[in-house]
């Protein structure tokens, strides 16, 4: 029996909470092409169906790639791959959005006193037609969302009713998930984006590289709230003293008041890390008793210039 994800506060998304997150996707550039997303969905879903549609990301959560696709047995997906990432990811589809999509193409409104559907049907072969020309426009707003900042390509490979959890293979990856509610006046429907944890990787090396030459620059507005978000982010830093590699068996017999020695690799040095980069080297020493690092070498080098200058 098809089990859904009984709605947009599905337990699949609350679940998501206990899993960690990525680093990417508290950067100033992911959360801003994030909102730039909503725009460019709403204009590319009105410029190929016509009427007039609105969309919203919501927040976001992180789970595991298995749980998500489990959770929508029987309803809709789509795979895109980026063949410059060399990754892939999914959105996922609710039930009704073809339905509302052949009201908006037609200037029908939703019916106020519609009652409630049962749980979908798996849709036919012309719905998932249909389904894929939506995530193809989704796919175009989300690559024309990031355009400015980081270039990569995004493109459609299969459309299918989920029926196990290998629609992106084998593997059981973290994933962050992106619900997203696309409104027209003939109704709405949700789509969830599925974004595996090694796609962001990829993604946080294409921010690094930047957008294409001659690609569309951000305007004065945008620009000026990202800057303001890279100085004003809270960042989390890590003190490491010392790495080294243990056997399972050897933790296990670990006590209190066991010693472990320290290589003599870092001659006392410590590592800030942030996330998975390094950032500076520093000594370990003690200011108004209490230890103290300080700073005696950087590592990662300052950005001059986080984002592409906004033209005016």
């Amino acid at each position: 029996m098809a089990r859904t994800s009984g709605g947009r506060g599905g337990e699949w998304l609350r679940e998501g909470k206990q899993n960690a997150s990525h680093a990417v996707e508290k950067s100033p550039q992911f959360r801003a092409s994030m909102e730039r997303f909503s725009e460019r969905a709403a204009e590319r879903l009105s410029a190929t169906f016509g009427g007039m549609f609105t969309a919203a990301v919501e927040d976001v959560r992180n789970s595991k790639s298995f749980a998500a696709l489990d959770a929508h047995l029987g309803q809709p997906a789509v795979a895109l791959a980026s063949q410059s990432l060399d990754q892939r990811m999914a959105f996922l589809f609710e039930g009704g959005c073809v339905e509302m999509l052949i009201n908006a193409m037609f200037g029908f409104e939703a019916a106020n006193d519609a009652e409630p559907s049962d749980a979908p049907k798996a849709p036919t072969a012309l719905e998932m037609r249909m389904i894929g020309e939506i995530a193809g426009a989704l796919a175009e707003a989300l690559s024309d969302a990031f355009a400015p900042v980081a270039d990569f390509d995004l493109a459609f490979e299969t459309a299918e009713t989920v029926e196990d959890d290998s629609l992106l293979g084998a593997k059981d990856m973290s994933a962050l998930l992106a619900p997203v509610t696309i409104k027209s006046p003939a109704g709405g429907f949700g789509v969830t984006l599925m974004i595996p944890h090694p796609f962001l990787t990829g993604l946080a090396l294409a921010f690094t590289r930047g957008p294409a030459p001659g690609a569309a620059k951000l305007d004065p507005v945008w620009s000026s709230r990202m800057e303001r978000r890279v100085t004003e982010s809270s960042l989390t830093l890590t003190a490491v003293l010392d790495e080294f590699q243990m056997s399972l068996a050897d933790v296990s017999t670990l006590r209190v008041g066991h010693i472990l020695p320290l290589s003599d690799g870092g001659q006392g040095r410590v590592r800030i890390d942030c996330g998975e980069r390094g950032v500076a080297i520093c000594s370990l020493g003690e200011r108004s008793g209490r230890y103290a690092l300080e700073v005696e070498d950087i590592i990662a080098k300052p950005i001059e210039h986080a984002y592409p200058g906004a033209s005016t």
